[in-house]
């Protein structure tokens, strides 16, 4: 059957796609929504049907869906194809995410009413488990990152051996310059030059110590 260009707007399915798009976790669904069509296939439509009762019981029922994070990883991972270049921490921690909350989700899907793996164990979501059959996880990234990562997505200092002697060394001179500066504030308190309440303080990076301008050049 030929449709009219304007069909969809006749039978209000541009406004449920404007709809979904404002419900959707990232531009990963957006993109998804947008390509969605109408279909006069009854195959299809029980099957879209099943799917989203089975998410709607989801969202009624259940406490540990894992949908916390999705990122739209496609940006990084174009970039990084390109030799020498690479992905900056945030981006590192937001595809480890990302791989968790996929990970998370197929396990989800996948696992049964009895909880036992067997061939004839029944899924209590039989309609989004074919969905995620063909997704594939790959945890041992999660322990690649994990070993470079701490789990604030920051870098650990042991990410690698010339990271770790840099860092150690950044930590010995910022000790050294700690106590180079405390004594200067010691001396300058016992000579009543600066208050003996005062502290250094951090300006534009750099520790300081507060002095009154008549007595700075006493310092």
């Amino acid at each position: 059957m030929i449709y009219p260009q304007n069909f969809e707007q006749k039978i209000g399915f541009d406004q449920i796609r404007q709809l979904l798009k404002e419900r959707c976790l990232s531009t990963l669904g957006i993109e998804r929504v947008a390509a969605m069509e109408f279909t006069d296939s009854i195959e299809i439509i029980h099957e879209q049907q099943d799917r989203c009762q089975e998410f709607v019981r989801i969202i009624q029922e259940e406490d540990d869906f894992p949908d916390q994070y999705f990122y739209d990883m496609r940006p990084s991972l174009k970039r990084i194809r390109v030799e020498g270049m690479y992905m900056n921490e945030q981006e590192l921690f937001d595809l480890r995410r990302s791989i968790e909350t996929i990970n998370g989700i197929v396990r989800f899907l996948q696992r049964t009413s009895n909880e036992e793996e067997t061939e004839d164990a029944i899924s209590p979501y039989p309609a989004l488990k074919q969905l995620a059959g063909d997704v594939m996880i790959y945890p041992q990234f999660l322990g690649k990152i994990d070993a470079i990562l701490d789990k604030y997505g920051k870098i650990k200092d042991n990410a690698s051996s010339e990271l770790l002697r840099i860092r150690r060394e950044l930590a010995h001179t910022t000790n050294s310059i700690s106590r180079s500066l405390n004594s200067i504030l010691r001396n300058a308190q016992s000579e009543g030059v600066i208050e003996k309440d005062v502290t250094p303080t951090l300006r534009d990076g750099r520790l300081v110590i507060p002095v009154a301008p008549g007595l700075k050049r006493k310092i």
